[in-house]
């Protein structure tokens, strides 16, 4: 697959909003064979991610890599270049540095903002005012409604939410709260509209 634009990989999201979050290649194979226009690898050796990235490109589907749970490859410039020559789509990161090496390597950039406190919300936003992501994604993802007024306004980016999405019904209010899609480890919602 040629690099995809940030337009494109929201306009495959837009066309079935749960994306697949995977840890294990049995989850992968499933995964693969779901509805979901993207897999999100949260997990995996880094040394064996191309084979994986040419399984998800045959099914169809965007690859997706968390750089930071990926192991023995870096959130920096030389781990984004592996990534990159791997084949990956997007990259997500939490970590400000790597989401600016992810644009300049001509990826989809995704920076995670984890809402622990309304303190730590603050000073994510902030570094993602820096760094300048494509996408980002609020986690834990079942939080967006009670902290959407915090987030949402000050976002000049698209988002999403992952993490203990596990209905249709969080689905649905997930995107009422202004995700434009959700990642979930649940497989039956890789199938089922929310």
């Amino acid at each position: 697959m040629s690099q995809v634009s940030p337009s494109d990989f929201l306009g495959r999201l837009a066309e079935f909003p749960c994306g697949a979050a995977v840890k294990t290649l049995d989850e992968l194979d499933a995964a693969v064979r779901s509805r979901a226009g993207a897999v999100f690898l949260l997990r995996g050796n880094g040394l064996e991610l191309a084979p994986v990235v040419r399984r998800i490109h045959e099914g169809g589907k965007l690859a997706v890599v968390h750089v930071d749970l990926v192991d023995g490859v870096a959130a920096d410039m030389a781990g984004v270049r592996w990534l990159a020559r791997c084949g990956v789509d997007a990259v997500i990161s939490s970590h400000g540095q790597a989401v600016r090496a992810v644009r300049a390597e001509g990826l989809v950039a995704i920076q995670r903002l984890l809402c622990t406190s309304g303190a730590a919300i603050d000073l994510a936003l902030a570094a993602v005012a820096r760094s300048q992501p494509h996408i980002v994604e609020v986690l834990p993802g079942v939080i967006l409604p009670a902290v959407a007024d915090l987030v949402v306004p000050r976002l000049r980016v698209p988002l999403l939410a992952g993490g203990f999405v596990r209905s249709g019904e969080d689905v649905r209010r997930l995107l009422d709260a202004g995700a434009v899609a959700v990642t979930t480890s649940e497989r039956a919602l890789w199938n089922a509209a929310g």
